[in-house]
């Protein structure tokens, strides 16, 4: 993208950016009753922020529903990861028994800020997630959620050297996942940068502070250090937003964290999520 055209799709996204959550939301009549009217308002949000939430009149989900749903927008392609079923579709709630017990995503703890699937080899990035809430917690399991443009945006504003660090080829290695039996995932390492068609931006990031290796150089300290202040501002351009039972998020993998949470007695937090190879389809 030459400057010219930079600047204009710069101010055009800083002029639609949302201030509040609302201007995220479309109510829907349900996963299975999706009008045409519904699909293009939600293809507009993620057209412009990448990503929206929804409202589901008719509370009714499964896996399936799931599914169907975001065939809708042209993800068609899951990521098949560990702890999904085998449909591509994962149940986010506390696990007591099982493979899951082993991932921060199925207890009850605090996720930092990341983009799904940044230990998957390159040629499984993930570009799309679909988060859909059955029941909440009794306390905490807030998201955070932040648009990887705008991220893209601030560091280019700090430093385009930023951007330069983070497409380096060997900028982020996820040491590879083991267990009793051996390797269930080799090292990765990539950039934290890199671009789709038509130029779109893809983020592959974690703020773990442990299972992270980070090429030493000074311009990728510097970058991950503007990184951590815009992510930590809490004054800044990030969303805050607790899904409650019958809504969801669709994004481009878009930024985003989890506060802890505490589950009620009879009715602990359940959320779906999919995972998908493809982008939002918003032509």
């Amino acid at each position: 993208m030459d400057n010219v055209s930079y600047m204009q799709w710069r101010r055009q996204k800083l002029d639609d950016y949302p201030r509040n959550i609302e201007a995220l939301v479309v109510d829907i009549g349900g996963l299975n009753r999706l009008s045409a009217g519904e699909k293009d308002m939600i293809i507009d949000k993620c057209r412009r922020y990448n990503m929206a939430i929804y409202r589901c009149a008719d509370p009714a989900v499964d896996r399936a529903a799931i599914r169907a749903f975001a065939a809708n927008f042209g993800l068609n392609r899951p990521d098949y990861h560990l702890c999904a079923n085998d449909d591509g579709v994962s149940e986010l709630c506390v696990a007591s028994v099982g493979t899951r017990t082993a991932y921060v995503p199925y207890s009850n703890r605090s996720l930092s800020w990341h983009t799904d699937g940044y230990y998957n080899l390159q040629s499984r990035r993930v570009r799309a997630v679909v988060l859909h809430c059955e029941a909440d917690a009794a306390s905490g399991g807030e998201n955070a959620l932040l648009d990887t443009d705008i991220m893209y945006i601030r560091l280019r504003d700090e430093s385009p050297d930023f951007l330069t660090a983070f497409e380096h080829p060997e900028c982020m290695t996820i040491p590879a996942n083991r267990d009793s039996l051996g390797e269930i995932r080799p090292e990765v390492t990539g950039p934290v940068l890199s671009y789709g068609s038509g130029g779109s931006i893809h983020m592959r990031y974690s703020a773990r502070k442990r299972n992270i290796k980070w090429r030493e150089d000074d311009m990728t300290n510097a970058a991950r250090e503007c990184m951590s202040s815009v992510l930590g501002d809490k004054n800044g351009p990030a969303l805050h937003y607790r899904l409650k039972p019958g809504e969801g998020l669709i994004s481009n993998n878009v930024l985003h964290n989890r506060t802890a949470f505490e589950d009620g007695e009879k009715s602990p937090r359940k959320l779906y999520r999919a995972r998908f190879f493809d982008r939002i389809k918003t032509l």
